[in-house]
Parts: C-alpha cells; structure tokens; sequence
C-alpha cells in the first residue's frame, strides 16, 4: 500500500515511519523541517538523524502542508492513505504564534482534504489531540464533551470539524485520532517528562508546580501502533483517544523517574 505521512519527520510520525518502512508499504514522507523556535538547526539535524536511523526506502520531500503546490508535489505518487501529523507540536507555541499556529493545523489539513477528495484518497487519519476535550477526568470517552482551553485544542476541533466534513459532503473516509501525553526516545526535551529526566540524571531537584495534576502518559511505540491500525483497519469515519488509559499524577511520574 502507498501511504504519505504528513509531518514524517516529527516525534511520533518518524516512528509511524520506521514501523511501516520495515514492512512492505510504499512510504512517503512530506516535512518543513520546522524548528518552532525550540530547537536550533543543527540539534533538530541531529534529531532526524536518530529518528529516521532505522528507515528503509523511504523516500522524503520537504514541503509546508499548508502550501498547495507543495502537498500536490506529494500526492504525485498517488497515495492510498495520508497519514497527517503536521502541526505545530505544542499549545505554548501556538498560543505564542496564533497566527501561524491556527493556519498550519486548520489550514493545513483542509488543504489535505482537498486533495484527497480530487485525488479519491482511501482514507485520511487525522492526528488530533487529547486537548480538544479540554480539562477532562479519567476515563474519557470519544464522545465526551469538547471543551479546549486553548488555541490548540481549539484548532484541533476545528481540524476535527472539517475533516467530518469532507466525509459528509465529499465521501472521503477518515479516522481520527487523538493521542495524550506521548513520551519516549526521539522526543525533543522540553516536555515535563524530558525535563523531569535530565534534571534527575544531572542529580538536580524536580519543580512540580502541580502535583496533582494528572496526565495520561504513552509509549511512543504503542502511540504509533495504534495510529497505524487505524489507518491500515477496514474501521472507517471513527474518533478514537489511543492512550495508555492510566493517567499519573505528576508527582508520582517524577517519583517514579527519580527512582
């Protein structure tokens, strides 16, 4: 099967990428390459270069999902599923740049939609966040209320939106998918769990400014898996939240990692 991830080179759509480039799907991979403001070049070069060390025969074009021209140089392999990852990876981020955050997640993906109602795309799965529930309790269904309290959640509901949309005007099936809390090797380190890490290996102290604060934290590895039995499942036009489904309290997860 040809399958074209968008936002490849990011933390979880680089392990999407090396589960299926070791089997026999055709895989290309579109990114911008984006730094975000986080990470310097040449730290983000090295990154890629761990994230993508165990790819085969993935073929890479570097593209921003919110260009047309751009994302129908990618479609040129005419693709089966799309796989859309490309965002902006942090609500900090999009809350600080709303002008260009909300663009890349809602521009972005109607820009993908479109070319799969033109192009008769199998499928589209659309990355979503746990966000879009806003503050929620354990045990949060699909159908739970969207509540988002911030600009990124919001504009992953809006994504959410136009992508059910284009199945109700346009038949393009979907999957939805929203992830909560992803950790693991690759990631950059300025999330909690990257910071909770180093600040225990350098023997330093860990700052919980809300202990209590509960996160339903997933393996990077069972995060992609799930993603890609979506996307490769006959289920079709679904919302599912692909977590561990055992949130933590903050503190204990820094207990935890300092022991």
């Amino acid at each position: 099967m040809k399958i074209l991830v968008v936002g490849g080179n990011g933390f979880i759509g680089s392990k999407i990428v090396e589960i299926l480039s070791n089997t026999k799907h055709d895989i290309t991979v579109m990114d911008n390459s984006e730094t975000y403001g986080v990470i310097s070049k040449e730290k983000l070069k090295e990154l890629y270069k761990y994230r993508q060390r165990n790819w085969k025969s993935v073929m890479t074009l570097d593209g921003d999902v919110s260009n047309r021209n751009d994302v129908l140089k990618a479609f040129r392999g005419s693709p089966e599923v799309v796989i859309h990852l490309a965002s902006y990876p942090r609500a900090k981020i999009v809350n600080n740049n709303p002008m260009l955050g909300v663009k890349n997640i809602v521009e972005g993906t109607v820009n993908l939609l479109w070319h799969c109602d033109k192009l008769k795309i199998k499928k589209f799965v659309f990355i979503s966040s746990s966000m879009i529930y806003g503050h929620f309790s354990d045990g949060a269904k699909e159908d739970s209320d969207s509540k988002p309290t911030s600009l990124y959640g919001e504009s992953k509901l809006v994504a959410e939106r136009y992508t059910k949309h284009y199945h109700n005007h346009n038949g393009i099936n979907y999957d939805i998918v929203r992830p909560s809390g992803v950790y693991g090797p690759g990631d950059m380190d300025d999330r909690v769990l990257s910071k909770f890490f180093a600040k225990a290996m350098a023997n330093e102290t860990i700052e919980v400014h809300d202990g209590n604060n509960k996160v339903d934290f997933t393996y990077i590895d069972d995060t992609a898996d799930g993603i890609i039995k979506c996307a490769l499942s006959d289920a079709h036009n679904m919302s599912f939240n692909i977590t561990a489904g055992n949130a933590i309290s903050l503190r204990i997860a820094a207990e935890k990692i300092i022991a």
